[in-house]
């Protein structure tokens, strides 16, 4: 298959695995970290680079800064919708209803003597803003812009190696104190399922479950030392946002069997 990869950094992981096992594709990829919509557009199937830090990227790793997207078999989107960090920003200031430590908030709002509570949001309310949040993503609107088929994949939960991180990451501590990690990815996944059904050709590769952690954070050995887009290049020892070229190899053996099948927006067993 003839494929072309856009994305953030997070499509370093899909790149490690596609060198270290091509399986016959041929894989271009237009990527930098952190792309934004400022840096790229796409009209009747054509993808350009517009800022000049996309096109200085683009040209160390060989790719044209104009690709007519018809050319290639798929379209594989990396990143580039919202992730679980900014799910848990959503709802940082409030208890969710309908989540297990919302339905104890309640409890205690509705018990004599009870100190005042974390403002209650609704868990309608709260998927309704992550559904707004993917909608209005640079994912969602390369995913429309694709002439054929697509898969979203997007940036892996965050290594359960942060659980062990005093003093970083508390709001993610939190969640998974509380019982929350199953209730946050699920209205997570659900934003994802609900944006990608309803955009033809167009494919959302959830996150297998079997490498998650507490439901919401990804096995540590799978986000040890991930590449970055820099040829030869490695996160830091202390990242816990890049999956690695392992996790990269399951991802791409789903994507390899999803363009084999009909499209639909699903989640890995």
């Amino acid at each position: 298959m003839k494929l072309c990869l856009i994305g953030d950094s997070h499509a370093a992981m899909l790149i490690a695995a596609h060198r270290a096992d091509p399986a016959g594709d041929d894989l271009t990829v237009f990527a930098k970290p952190g792309l934004v919509p400022s840096d790229i557009e796409v009209e009747d199937g054509v993808l350009r680079a517009v800022s000049e830090e996309l096109r200085t990227r683009l040209n160390g790793m060989g790719t044209s800064d104009r690709l007519d997207l018809r050319d290639f078999d798929a379209v594989v989107i990396a990143g580039t919708v919202p992730s679980a960090f900014a799910a848990v920003r959503l709802q940082q200031g409030h208890a969710i209803s309908g989540w297990p430590s919302g339905a104890r908030a309640l409890a205690r709002a509705l018990s004599d003597g009870a100190g005042a509570p974390r403002p209650l949001m609704t868990r309608a309310a709260y998927r309704a803003a992550l559904l707004a949040l993917t909608e209005s993503s640079l994912g969602a609107t390369l995913a429309r812009a694709a002439p054929g088929p697509a898969l979203v994949i997007p940036q892996p939960f965050p290594s359960d190696a942060l659980l062990q991180m005093e003093g970083k990451y508390p709001v993610f501590r939190r969640v998974v104190r509380n019982g929350d990690g199953a209730a946050l990815a699920e209205d997570l996944d659900s934003a994802y399922r609900h944006v990608f059904k309803g955009v033809q050709g167009v494919t959302c590769l959830l996150q297998p479950a079997d490498t998650r952690s507490h439901h919401c954070l990804t096995q540590t050995d799978l986000m040890r030392a991930g590449p970055r887009l820099a040829e030869g290049g490695q996160q830091e020892a202390d990242d816990i946002l890049h999956g690695n070229a392992a996790l990269g190899a399951m991802l791409w053996t789903a994507l390899r069997q999803r363009l084999g099948t009909p499209v639909e927006t699903t989640s890995n067993p």
